[in-house]
């Protein structure tokens, strides 16, 4: 019997319509039923690709045993975390400060009156290696709430405090103005974490760096004296596409990229593809095949062949009746992750016959597979097909027989909403590769859901435009019309514009008459930058300034662009010079400001309308609210030694131990984890010969308090012997790793 969820419009929780549980829509009713019934809310906040959301759901969304302890004693809310981006952004800045980490599912107990007061993201349902799985975690909070009611609410109290200060404390105070010599730096930083070998920057798992290509690209095409600093830009972002494109992240066979690589060669990807890593892929791909195009002539081909495959892509599998486009299409088949998009060695020779061998070479195929499993760390049979060089398009034929043969498998799920924010990024980057028309469409598409819902919606689902837009759907699909304009003009120009498109200023005049609403919803007179949400939206514990560059580019990155191009200078640099102490601090973080920034200070190459015609003066957005800035809850792995003095025996061996203390909820990779990409636990001597007693570990994973016991040789001849004690540990969820950690200790051995 379908629950509350069945009347919805977003495709994830449709997916959840079915479930027992209980489930409301975000909304006042699902709170004010929580408090007539004094009851505590469970919040499930996910996304309709999330490989992690899918295993959750199986295990205990779709348990009668879990759904009736959560219908019993819970309130259910279900989120879509693309539909309501403030809920999401709010609850999961509450679930890094108690835990010092995130992802999705994202899952939350909370008071009726929105406190959050127990976060955590995947939970299996049963208890595992001594912790607790959902089920007993919502026996125990049931209880807490009914027993320890006084302790609960001092605890939702106080995290709600901890997120008021954290999502309104202001940026930090700028260091040095925003001039060329800060933008130096920054490309000098990229270029600096440059990996040589396979492109890209930092090791596994490696996300495509969108943003930082497209800041790479432009800072070599803006005027400069550092020529050599320009060319080290313009080889790193080439490279890295090159990489990208030959590497297993592509989907060869049917076109477009999945959303990142497992490991650090671009070979294993997460399988699911959404459309914003795809939409500023294109960007990328357009812009670079253009610079590359009097580079190398070959790399240009290539880079416009991927181009032109996502197009393809994009037009047969994410494109609807009226030209908006979908979301994201998942990871998973049949319960599998990848399963669609994967060939064993037989499959191919039984499709492409005597083509098969020479193909397989190409494209890095193994009989017993090309990639190890991430669980097990076996190869399966599995092969994902990759290039280790530019092959011209010789295997086209091949690649669509593929092709054929893969349409008749059980497609991964498809999330069909059309995303206003989204779509604008897809617009703007068909714009910058001249495929006017299906740019124009989608535009189309939204005035005409804007005319609909009496202003600009966030989302068009089956047809229904839902949600009043935020910051990033303004930004972005201001962006769109605005790139769309210039591809227009440059027809214009030409005397070859169809009857059919919309002429230039027509598309300038939308794009500033929406950029004037964004400043009266959005713009923060006072102190500068862009509001997340608007005045209009529900406030949860605070408004934020988007800065930071996620998959997508920051919203007011590109906000401000937006106001450069319509000539709104005064606006653009106040928003600037706002995040400049953020952007000294972050710039791997923040290259999408620093794009911005250059073509502020470099007068104006974006610009495509005379100052004159500003969007002009408007009433001012609500003011930021100060606050102190707020200390960062984390839960820490504590590494200790019994001593630091040790005495030999008799055979001149000193002995010790390293306890390692490792918090709920985490764990410790073993000393030889299955994965390559996987942080071992390991302790390191420099200055003695040392033997260490690794515990065993269940699943390769350490838990709970470890001690691992360590005997170290005086050296021969002497009285003492001073070394170094090095301790590398990785903390893992069951979903996701936080960056390696070392602790280091300095020693003695003395003589007995």
């Amino acid at each position: 019997m379908p629950n509350r969820l069945a009347e919805a419009t977003s495709p994830y929780l449709l997916q959840h319509a079915e479930n027992p549980v209980d489930w409301h829509p975000w909304g006042d009713e699902a709170f004010a039923l929580a408090r007539l019934q004094d009851k505590p809310i469970f919040l499930s906040v996910g996304y309709s690709s999330c490989h992690w959301c899918h295993v959750m759901a199986h295990e205990s969304f779709e348990d009668e045993s879990v759904a009736k302890i959560l219908n019993d004693s819970f309130v259910c809310i279900k989120v879509d975390r693309e539909e309501r981006p403030d809920v999401d952004e709010a609850y999961m800045m509450a679930v890094q400060l108690m835990s010092g980490r995130g992802g999705w599912p994202m899952s939350v107990f909370m008071t009726h009156d929105r406190r959050p007061f127990l976060t955590g993201t995947y939970w299996p349902k049963e208890d595992r290696s001594g912790h607790p799985g959902f089920m007993t975690i919502c026996i125990q909070v049931a209880s807490a709430w009914n027993t320890r009611r006084e302790a609960v609410e001092q605890s939702a109290t106080q995290v709600a405090a901890a997120l008021e200060e954290a999502l309104t404390t202001p940026p930090p105070a700028a260091e040095a103005k925003m001039d060329l010599d800060l933008i130096n730096q920054a490309v000098e930083a990229l270029v600096s974490g440059f990996d040589q070998v396979n492109g890209g920057f930092g090791g596994a798992p490696k996300f495509p760096p969108h943003t930082a290509i497209e800041f790479l690209m432009r800072f070599a095409l803006t005027p400069s004296k550092e020529q050599e600093l320009q060319e080290a830009a313009v080889s790193v972002a080439l490279f890295t596409l090159k990489s990208m494109v030959q590497g297993g992240i592509q989907d060869h066979v049917g076109g477009g990229f999945h959303r990142y690589s497992t490991d650090e060669k671009w070979l294993l990807p997460h399988f699911e593809k959404m459309l914003y890593d795809n939409a500023l892929m294109l960007a990328n791909l357009a812009q670079a095949a253009g610079i590359a195009a009097e580079l190398e002539p070959s790399l240009s081909q290539m880079f416009a062949r991927s181009a032109q495959a996502l197009i393809d892509w994009l037009m047969s599998e994410m494109t609807d009746e009226k030209g908006l486009f979908f979301s994201a299409q998942d990871a998973d088949s049949e319960g599998e992750e990848g399963k669609y998009y994967v060939w064993s060695v037989n499959e191919v020779n039984d499709i492409l016959k005597h083509h098969a061998p020479v193909f397989m070479q190409a494209y890095g195929f193994e009989p017993e597979g090309n990639f190890e499993d991430e669980a097990t760390g076996k190869k399966t049979g599995a092969n994902i097909p990759h290039l280790k060089e530019d092959l011209s398009g010789q295997f086209e034929q091949e690649l669509e027989m593929l092709r054929i043969i893969r349409d008749e498998r059980v497609h991964p799920g498809l999330d069909d909403k059309s995303l206003v924010g989204w779509n604008g990024l897809m617009i703007g980057a068909l714009s910058d590769a001249g495929m006017w028309p299906l740019a124009q469409n989608a535009a189309v598409g939204i005035f005409a859901a804007e005319k609909n819902f009496g202003q600009l919606p966030h989302q068009i689902s089956r047809d229904t435009p839902t949600g009043i837009a935020f910051l990033e759907d303004y930004a972005y699909f201001i962006q769109g019309l605005l790139k769309l304009a210039v591809c227009i003009s440059f027809l214009e120009d030409q005397n070859e514009l169809p009857a059919q498109a919309i002429p230039s200023e027509v598309l300038i005049a939308q794009g500033a008459r929406l950029c004037r609403e964004m400043i009266l919803k959005f713009y923060d007179e006072e102190n500068g930058g862009f509001f997340s949400t608007s005045a209009e939206h529900e406030l949860l514990f605070g408004r934020t300034k988007p800065i930071f560059d996620q998959p997508t580019p920051s919203a007011n990155s590109v906000a401000i662009r937006c106001l450069i191009q319509l000539g709104e200078e005064e606006r653009a640099r106040k928003s600037l010079e706002t995040f400049t102490g953020w952007m000294q601090r972050a710039p791997h973080a923040t290259e999408a400001l620093y794009t911005a920034a250059l073509s502020l200070i470099a007068g104006y190459p974006d610009a495509i309308v005379d100052p004159e015609a500003a969007p002009g003066e408007v009433v001012a957005a609500a003011p930021v609210v100060e606050a102190a800035p707020v200390p960062t809850i984390k839960a820490e792995v504590k590494v200790s030694v019994s001593s630091r003095e040790l005495v030999a025996d008799s055979s001149s061996v000193g002995s010790a131990k390293v306890t390692i203390e490792i918090p709920q909820g985490f764990h410790l990779n073993s000393a030889n984890p299955p994965a390559r990409w996987l942080v071992p636990t390991k302790l390191e001597f420099r200055g003695v010969k040392a033997e260490v007693s690794y515990p065993e570990a269940i699943n390769d994973q350490y838990r709970g308090i470890i001690e691992i016991p360590f005997s170290v040789h005086l050296p021969k001849g002497q009285s003492a012997g001073e070394f170094e004690l090095s301790v590398t540990y990785q903390a893992c969820t069951d979903s996701e790793c936080l960056a390696p950690a070392e602790k280091r200790f300095d020693a003695v051995v003395l003589k007995g």
